[in-house]
This record gives C-alpha cells, sequence and structure tokens, in this order.
C-alpha cells in the first residue's frame, strides 16, 4: 500500500496553499515507477496507489484554485492509450505485480476521478470512474457510471475498486459486497490519526476504519485501505489487521505491507442468494420502502458532468453555485 505523496504535491498533508506548484506527470510516472519496483522487490504481488495519487489529490480547491491550477492539473492528467500511460503500464509489467491505480483521467470531454486494476501482464481487468464525486470534487469532475462497479476474478481471488466516500453510500457499495469478493482495494486521498484535531472529520482514520470494517464485514472480505498518511488493514469481521500513522515518516516507509492466505478463496463464487447484499434484501428494501414517500428520483442521482474546455480555459469557477450539481 503506496503511502508516500506523489512529487509536487503541497506538504505537510494540511496544507492546502499550492502556490508555486507545477505539477508533473512524467515525474509521477517515474516515481510510481519506482514503488512497484520497491515493492516488488520487497515480496508484493499487490500494489495500491491513494486516491488520485496522479498526478495528486486537489486538496482545498476553490474557485481561485479551479482558475490558477485547474488547467495545469487537466494538463498532467491521464489519458489512458497515451505515452505516459503506455510507459506506466510498461512499469507495471517489469515489475511483474498486480496494480491498482488511482488517477484523473482526461478524455476529449470530461475528466474523472479513475481507478484501474492492471495485471502483472499489463492488462487493464477493471476502469471504472468515481460515479458521483464528492462535495467539491463534483465541481471538478464528472460523474461515473453504475455499471462500472464490477469484482473481477484473479489469481489471487476477487476483488473489487472503490474510492473514499463511495464507503459511505449504499448506491456504490451494495452493488459490489453483492459480487463475492474475496478482498477489496479502497483508496483515499490522504489520512490522518484520530488524535489529530486539526483534521476534518472525513480527514481523520477513526471513521474511515469503522466504514471500511462495516463495509468488510458485509462483503465478507478483507479490505486494503490506503491514503497519503495513514494506512491500514480490516478483516472480514471488522478487525483492524495493519496500521501505520501519518506521523512515521513517508521516506523511510512509503509502503504498508500486508499478506493474507488467499489458497482458501472459492474464486467460482461471484454471488450468494442467501447474503445480506443479494437480491432478495434488495426486493425486501424496495418492498419495505415507506409507501408515504413519493416514488420521485428527484436530481441528484442525475449524471453531472463539466466539460473540460471549461475548466481549461481559467475562467472556470468551481466555487459558483450549482458548479457541483445537486445536492453534492
Amino acid at each position: 500500500m503506496i503511502r508516500s505523496p506523489p512529487p509536487n504535491w503541497p506538504l505537510p498533508i494540511l496544507n492546502f496553499d499550492w502556490t508555486g506548484t507545477k505539477l508533473n506527470i512524467s515525474q509521477n510516472i517515474d516515481e510510481g515507477i519506482e514503488l512497484l519496483h520497491e515493492a516488488s522487490e520487497n515480496g508484493a504481488n499487490f500494489v495500491m496507489f491513494p486516491e488520485l495519487w496522479f498526478p495528486g489529490f486537489p486538496k482545498g480547491a476553490d474557485g481561485n484554485w479551479s482558475r490558477d491550477f485547474l488547467p495545469d492539473y487537466i494538463e498532467n492528467s491521464m489519458v489512458v492509450g497515451d505515452a505516459n500511460w503506455n510507459r506506466l503500464i510498461d512499469g507495471i509489467r517489469s515489475a511483474g505485480v498486480y496494480t491498482a491505480l488511482a488517477f484523473a483521467e482526461r478524455t476529449g470531454k470530461y475528466l474523472y476521478m479513475a481507478q484501474a486494476l492492471i495485471s502483472p501482464l499489463g492488462d487493464i481487468l477493471i476502469h471504472r470512474h468515481k460515479l458521483r464525486p464528492s462535495g467539491s470534487e463534483r465541481a471538478i469532475f464528472t460523474d461515473g457510471t453504475i455499471g462500472e462497479i464490477v469484482a473481477v476474478t484473479t489469481s489471487l481471488g476477487r476483488v473489487g475498486l472503490l474510492e473514499c466516500g463511495e464507503h459511505w453510500y449504499p448506491s456504490m457499495t451494495f452493488p459490489l459486497q453483492a459480487q463475492a469478493e474475496n478482498f477489496h482495494i479502497a483508496p483515499f486521498p490522504y489520512m490522518l490519526e484520530p488524535a489529530n484535531k486539526e483534521a476534518a472529520w472525513w480527514e481523520g482514520a477513526f471513521a474511515n476504519i469503522g466504514t471500511l470494517g462495516h463495509y468488510s464485514n458485509l462483503a465478507g472480505a478483507t479490505s486494503f485501505v490506503t491514503a497519503v498518511g495513514v494506512a491500514f488493514v480490516v478483516s472480514p469481521l471488522a478487525q483492524l489487521e495493519a496500521y501505520i500513522s501519518d506521523t512515521v515518516d513517508f521516506t523511510k516507509t512509503p509502503i504498508l505491507y500486508h499478506s493474507i492466505e488467499t489458497s482458501g478463496f472459492n474464486t467460482s463464487k461471484t454471488y450468494d442468494a442467501d447474503s445480506q447484499t443479494s437480491w432478495g434484501v434488495l426486493q425486501q428494501i424496495l418492498n419495505g420502502f415507506p409507501s408515504y414517500i413519493p416514488r420521485d428520483e428527484g436530481e441528484f442521482v442525475d449524471w453531472h458532468s463539466i466539460d473540460i474546455n471549461l475548466e481549461l480555459s481559467g475562467e472556470y469557477n468551481m466555487s459558483a453555485p450549482g458548479s457541483a450539481g445537486p445536492g453534492s
């Protein structure tokens, strides 16, 4: 679990001042490949990066940030299939490890919060976009689609990916928990000790350990959680199996290692009709939904997008009313 910060990202963790910051995606890839090889040389066969590690999470973003820094951020985001992407895939292949990437992805029209699971041979096993970016993220990134929430079978077991705030919301968790993961990958952008009084509730480890414990118990899966700073592992019984504090030096310990026994996984089981996340339970929820509440879908789940050309203009104000979409 990579826990060191990406290059050129403001430090310390709660420093939100981007003045003088110049991102460089090529440098990100260089450092990412070095970390992959370090992990591989230390016996790892699966490596994961924090949320948006490529090129870095836009912490503290506001209207001024979107005008002054967002164009450069977009220019240093990943494009699947371009030379930078292919160089990173070559690095994964040379390290010979499964890799869970977490990156800002730009396409012709949109910017996404993306995840990809890459095989040791460089094949894309999962490629998804955060379904509904959280809070102010939704004023920068376009929504994903729910059909991208999938688990896949690998030589190590069945695995799925969600990121950060998705672990709080049933529209993201329930579909993946229903797919019988053996282990789960959960990147967050950054995380601090529960005792850190300067951290917002979602920035501290206390809330996130509880959330992933609940996720793991319903999924019956071990969850691997990493962020710049804190990283931890939670068992299917919601027990903390490994933990490292943000106070531990990044340069001395850039990676948290943890092993689980995979030989007993039944990868032929892709769902459980008698589980708490089964089709039957879903129907029970639908049937039990209070009759007095109108069947009104509202606007919250509508697909929300932001034109990348507007974001690149240097005139976009992400703090303007409505920029983040309904209810975000």
